[in-house]
């Protein structure tokens, strides 16, 4: 009696091992790094200034050999990743052993590199390594204050250069930064961009909860008014430049209670040139391009475009 309650215990182990699959280690390993020229590659994702010259490093060792290796790059890195373009691949790998050591003249947009490998068990890996610019540039944005119902102003995501509709930054409001108003009857206002956080105080959208949304602090460059309108493309090569115009510009005329200060930036003008910081420390600028009042229009959809450099984190 004893013997077959044992039996019976033990057959469903049995019947467990006997399904479970046996996991084999992926045997491929692959060592990757990029560095600036005259360092050592040594990670797989790093920022870098405008200009900078580059080395990348893949070594791929595979104990079963190669069935396959793909190289390819991706102009643009997140959402701004374009499609990937394949720059060499090879079938049928004698060895076991393969290792791309090249350079990046130059860098003028983030870029990522990609190794696909394939054995000859049809087992498979693959590794990428990121080269970020430590600024994004966005030389053409345009954000839209709408009809009185509210269904066409934009707002915009400085990390991605993104725009969004109300309806969009609701499910994710830490994810937008300012938004764009103009107020004909506040002539001291007019054209604003205002932070998200205190959005609510131009009279739209009261119902977004502000205390969950992302504050932007801006403030007037001294180089408002320049007479270049690509000025912003050459001014600014890297991340601490940023910061340098952020600290020596001033704030804007407080339009309190309207707006509270340092929370928007007021009766904006082409080419006026605003300085910003956002609340995880990103420094920015901004130049007007141009700004259209549609004064009297049907449609009534006043916008603004500007240029925009943002200074870039890895997260």
């Amino acid at each position: 009696m004893n013997k077959k309650i044992l039996f019976l215990v033990l057959l469903p182990i049995f019947a467990w091992v006997a399904c479970s699959e046996v996991t084999v280690e992926n045997p491929i390993v692959i060592k990757a790094g990029i560095a600036k020229k005259g360092q050592v590659p040594d990670d797989v994702e790093k920022l870098f200034q405008l200009g900078d010259t580059l080395v990348y490093q893949f070594e791929v060792i595979s104990p079963d050999g190669f069935e396959k290796i793909e190289f390819s790059s991706f102009a643009g890195v997140g959402v701004n990743q374009k499609a990937p373009v394949v720059l060499s691949k090879v079938e049928n790998l004698s060895g076991t052993t393969w290792i791309l050591v090249d350079t990046i003249e130059n860098i003028q947009e983030d870029v990522r590199y990609s190794v696909y490998v394939q054995d000859l068990n049809r087992q498979y890996k693959s590794m990428k390594i990121n080269a970020y610019l430590d600024v994004s540039r966005y030389l053409s944005t345009t954000l839209y204050d709408g009809l009185t119902n509210g269904t066409s102003k934009t707002f915009i995501n400085v990390e991605s250069g993104r725009t969004f509709y109300i309806a969009n930054t609701i499910g994710d409001p830490a994810g937008i930064d300012f938004g764009f108003t103009y107020m004909e009857n506040k002539s001291n206002v007019l054209a604003a961009l205002v932070s998200f956080d205190a959005y609510w105080y131009t009279g739209n959208y009261a119902t977004v909860a502000n205390d969950l949304n992302q504050p932007v602090t801006f403030r007037k460059s001294p180089s408002a008014n320049v007479s270049s309108s690509t000025w912003i493309k050459s001014k600014v090569k890297n991340a601490n430049d940023l910061k340098v115009l952020f600290d020596s510009a001033v704030p804007y005329s407080s339009v309190l209670p309207l707006l509270p200060d340092e929370k928007a930036a007021v009766n904006l003008k082409a080419r006026d040139v605003v300085a910003f910081k956002t609340a995880d420390g990103r420094y920015g600028l901004l130049q007007v391009i141009s700004v259209d009042t549609k004064s009297g229009s049907p449609a009534n959809t006043q916008k603004i475009t500007f240029a925009m450099v943002v200074e870039k984190k890895l997260q």
